[in-house]
């Protein structure tokens, strides 16, 4: 009797694998424990002291709080959970087989976004309610994707420019029915009254309605007058912190420029940019560089490197030069050129082809290219590194596959 395989379980079996190795193999911890206490206030209905980070991270951990103190097994959960939904979309959307394979390996051979998925203490989290957002999307449940969405924007903020967009993307999708184009309509005001809603919790909680309170902080260190000589090279949090250049206080202090400002952090961001005009766009062009261009993982240098209190020299500190995380930038490196090839590639057959365009503007997929573009916004006014994005570019591949399917198709024909 011949024993049949299901594929996907196939695939989830093969991501479970690859993400206990990582797991065993990783020199960091799982950071996943930085939402425990957080998690525990939620579920004893209480309210968490602060807003520094929302509590879209805390919400999922709730129901494995019981797996303390290192949570392996959530990390194990969702990873294999968005494998599937992962693989049920590329299904879905591509028949050519060499060209779903691809898609799949974009998944499965991401050496970065599986060791973030395991190390970061919201990457797995970014990534299951990221696919399985856009799962609902490809099936035109679009008043149910905002659940997972809107949770999304609630563990990075810096999705809120796409939840609010959205609705109108959706809205410029060709639809064949009256009926669809009226939901289309309907669905317009939803990610208002989720943003207006989040602005007036925070009000009553925490007397502040920021959708996170990180964000003077983030601010600072993005228009820090030696930004660009941490970016793409080192952590800017290590380069720029580790010894003082961070000081609000010695920014601020003396200043009488914008001293409507209440947040420290952000008004120090405010001076930088007025005092540091060059420093600005040097700031800029490279964040521009680092979001779209490089195909290296940033930061590219793990270990910690920071500047000296008085600016003029860089000081290396513990170098941490082993060869899995050699390995691991050597692969993200040849991932990320062939996704930056084929990206242009695409984009191009979008261009010069009508029919290609025609096509795609009656499917949601033409949709998985807005979180990586408008990620941008938050990547350009503040700064990105390969984490806040390596899940986002991960859903131009199958858009990418279409795209390439299409045109083999139109080829043929």
């Amino acid at each position: 009797m011949k024993i049949k395989i299901n594929p996907v379980f196939s695939y989830a079996l093969i991501n479970l694998l690859l993400i206990i190795t990582v797991n065993k193999v990783s020199d960091l911890p799982v950071l996943l424990g930085n939402w425990e206490e957080k998690a525990q206030l939620i579920v004893n209905f209480k309210n968490p002291e602060d807003n520094f980070y929302p509590p879209g991270g805390a919400i999922l951990l709730v129901p494995f709080l019981w797996a303390k103190p290192n949570y392996e097994i959530a990390i194990y959960f969702y990873f294999t959970l968005a494998s599937i939904i992962y693989y049920l979309i590329c299904k879905r959307l591509i028949t050519n087989k060499l060209f779903l394979v691809l898609a799949l390996s974009a998944f499965t051979f991401n050496p970065y976004l599986i060791w973030l998925a395991n190390s970061s203490q919201d990457t797995i989290f970014e990534l299951f309610l990221l696919i399985s957002g856009f799962a609902l999307l490809l099936k035109r449940s679009y008043f149910l994707s905002f659940l997972p969405l809107y949770l999304l924007c609630l563990t990075r903020p810096a999705y809120w420019p796409f939840f609010i967009l959205l609705p109108f993307m959706i809205s410029l999708l060709r639809t064949k029915s009256s009926e669809n184009l009226k939901i289309s309509k309907k669905i317009l005001i939803v990610p208002i009254l989720f943003l207006i809603g989040t602005f007036g919790l925070n009000q009553i909680v925490f007397k502040n309605p920021a959708l996170a309170s990180e964000a003077g902080l983030t601010a600072h260190f993005a228009h820090n007058q030696f930004f660009y000589l941490a970016m793409p090279k080192f952590d800017p949090d290590v380069f720029l912190s580790t010894d003082g250049n961070m000081s609000t206080d010695k920014i601020i202090n003396g200043s009488t420029k914008f001293t409507n400002i209440k947040n420290p952090e952000f008004r120090a961001a405010m001076i930088n940019l007025f005092e540091n005009p060059k420093s600005f766009f040097l700031n800029s062009v490279q964040k521009i560089d680092t979001y779209f261009f490089t195909v290296q993982k940033n930061p590219q240098l793990s270990g910690e490197y920071y500047l000296s209190q008085d600016g003029k020299s860089i000081i290396i500190g513990e170098a941490r030069e082993s060869w899995p995380l050699i390995i691991g930038s050597i692969l993200y490196f040849m991932y990320r050129s062939f996704l930056l090839v084929f990206s242009i590639s695409a984009l191009t057959l979008l261009v010069v082809s009508p029919k290609i365009r025609r096509d795609l503007s009656e499917n949601p997929v033409i949709l998985f290219c807005l979180p990586f573009f408008l990620g941008s916004v938050a990547g350009i006014l503040f700064y990105s590194e390969t984490r806040f994005k390596i899940v986002s570019e991960l859903l131009l591949v199958p858009l990418i596959a279409k795209i390439f399917e299409k045109h083999k198709a139109n080829s043929i024909t």
